[in-house]
């Protein structure tokens, strides 16, 4: 195919998926995706080669073909124009039961040409307690309603008995229905769009495309593997435990193996351990996926994100692990944060050990305070039940060799894709009001390059009751710095009650909090890039100057000293000199 016709192609595939992303985006209902953008949208064609996932969140779009592919072993023949299937088990392709995944096939001359899918993560789906995550879940009966990929519409229909056994598990029905049809509109979407593509350029060339793109992507990424050095590494990093059975810390994992000549990448997550007694296991889904992602962003921005690049790496896992396959009936409903959120940098760190330009630091592991899922009445609509979950605060990017943390990035799973909720949505969406909203100093990883900080928040109920539900992590075990970098500040959530008492809450909180209550959340950072006495004077200064650490950590860590004219401050090259001179001396020693 020639060049222009493919690049026409393509970008015509990012645009049918940015019409999907727009068309759930402007109709969801819960604040979740129209303000967070909590969702993905994708294409496969018939052979399950997905075409563009550079426009989604990586945990949900890394391994999205799993979806097609479960339809297609379980409907077989009985597939029909006008079906609509939907799909939220962990155990047939999905990432968690929060993730309410929708799938159409595209027909086109009277066979199935594409699939349309759209991700959402939704408000509430029917769990014991109001919340999309159990974290402490024994297994997967105490977690929430599922649909184990069954048709949600025929001949452009809706089947009514799934739609009421949804609407009878969920708390905000109408909300609920809301982003379904939100979802629905995403998929319709893209089958117009589609079969409008196929009619213009003809069905043979827009499969021949998709081809050609796949084999486009995979020499690319067979490129990228050739001018990384050829080794194997080995690491084990820990995660904060809440069983017995890790009271030291669960491990994780990984062997990455880099073969430059053959052009490939292995990552060996086999001896992980068997699946917990808790819902942080993570699903073949969000395993494919952070392995990918990791990957990936070693290898760079210029390799396409689709199944031909993927077919460079090999993923080698287990089935009853905590990081691989789970075994039923093991709890997977946070197997999007957690442990997923530690894996990805944990892979990308140990492509830092190869070279000292590659891979990055650890970056927020877990969720802060300030994300949680909020329930209750609210009283301004009559005590009208509401279930939200809020993404505010979500901070924290590692560091990487020659760029400091990036401030939004959020997670491994999620890297600055989710938008940040404003305080003035926050407060208009549920009835809290968000006293304080700032970069938490000290909090970012000191390094040549550092972390990103974390977010200080403190959110209060108005008049009533508000229940708060979050699963954090990064207390015992903070995001990591590699290469002589420090490690960013642990995560923290405090209940002050309205006596002024504080409270430490644990990592999986749930509490309600009373009118005079607040919740203090303290976002951990990411981890820092190399060695912080390396890092250039003048940054340590634009650091200070912009909040993000105090005169102690330049001083003390970063051997920086100040001086200071009236409001004029400077950096001391002298007693800089001087002071790094002597840190390094201890070091030394």
């Amino acid at each position: 195919m020639d060049i222009f016709t493919m690049v026409v192609l393509r970008r015509r595939f990012e645009a049918i998926i940015g019409e999907m992303i727009n068309a759930l985006f402007k109709s969801g209902r819960s604040g979740v995706l129209n303000t967070a953008m909590d969702f993905s949208c994708s294409v496969t064609d018939s052979k399950f080669q997905s075409i563009s996932l550079a426009m989604g969140i990586p945990v949900h779009v890394g391994a999205i073909d799993l979806i097609p592919r479960v339809i297609a072993a379980k409907f077989g023949d009985d597939i029909k124009k006008g079906d609509c299937f939907v799909n939220n088990s962990g155990y047939l392709g999905n990432t968690h039961c929060a993730d309410f995944t929708v799938c159409a096939p595209v027909f086109v001359d009277d066979a199935i040409a594409f699939y349309v899918i759209a991700r959402a993560h939704l408000g509430d789906m029917g769990f014991p307690t109001p919340t999309t995550y159990g974290p402490r879940s024994r297994d997967v009966y105490e977690e929430g309603l599922m649909l184990p990929c069954v048709r949600i519409q025929k001949n452009y229909v809706d089947v009514p008995e799934v739609i009421d056994i949804c609407k009878a598990n969920i708390r905000v029905p109408e909300q609920f229905y809301g982003d379904y049809l939100a979802v629905l509109a995403a998929v319709r979407t893209g089958e117009a769009r589609l079969t409008a593509l196929c009619g213009k350029y003809g069905t043979d060339t827009v499969k021949n495309f998709v081809d050609e793109f796949q084999n486009y992507a995979e020499r690319m990424a067979d490129q990228a593997i050739r001018t990384l050095p050829k080794g194997k590494v080995s690491k084990e990093a820990m995660y904060d435990s809440e069983t017995d059975l890790y009271p030291d810390g669960i491990p994780i994992r990984a062997t990455v193996e880099v073969d430059p000549d053959a052009g490939m990448i292995t990552v060996d997550l086999r001896d992980n351990i068997d699946n917990l007694p808790l819902g942080i296991n993570m699903t073949e889904a969000t395993t494919t996926a952070a392995c990918m992602t990791a990957v990936l962003n070693v290898l760079g921005a210029d390799v396409p994100r689709c199944t031909g690049s993927f077919r460079r790496v090999k993923l080698l896992l287990r089935e009853g692990a905590a990081i691989g396959k789970p075994r039923f009936p093991a709890a997977t409903s946070a197997a999007t944060t957690n442990l997923c959120h530690a894996l990805i940098p944990h892979i990308q760190s140990m492509f830092a050990e190869l070279r000292d330009d590659l891979g990055t630091a650890y970056g927020t592991i877990g969720l802060p305070a300030s994300c949680s899922v909020v329930s209750g009445a609210d009283h301004r609509r009559g005590g009208a039940p509401f279930v939200n979950q809020v993404i505010m605060g979500y901070w924290g990017g590692p560091a990487l060799h020659g760029h400091d943390g990036w401030l939004t990035y959020g997670s491994g799973a999620s890297q600055g894709i989710l938008w940040q909720s404003s305080v003035e949505v926050v407060e208009q969406q549920q009835p809290v009001l968000v006293e304080t909203l700032e970069v938490r100093e000290d909090s970012g990883g000191a390094g040549q390059w550092e972390g990103a900080p974390g977010a200080y928040c403190i959110i209060r109920p108005r008049q009533a009751p508000v229940r708060f539900m979050t699963t954090s992590a990064s207390r015992q075990h903070p995001p990591a710095g590699v290469r002589g970098g420090h490690a960013g500040a642990p995560m923290l959530i405090t209940r002050v009650t309205a006596s002024g008492e504080h409270v430490s809450l644990p990592i999986s909180a749930d509490e309600t909090l009373v009118p005079g209550d607040r919740l203090l959340s303290e976002g951990c950072g990411g981890g820092g890039f190399g060695n912080p006495l390396d890092r250039t004077p003048a940054a340590v200064l634009a650091s200070f100057l912009a909040g993000r650490i105090s005169t102690a950590r330049a001083h003390d860590v970063y051997g920086v000293v100040f001086a200071e004219n009236g409001s004029d401050i400077t950096v001391d090259d002298a007693a800089t000199q001087a002071r790094r001179g002597h840190l390094r001396e201890g070091i030394a020693r």
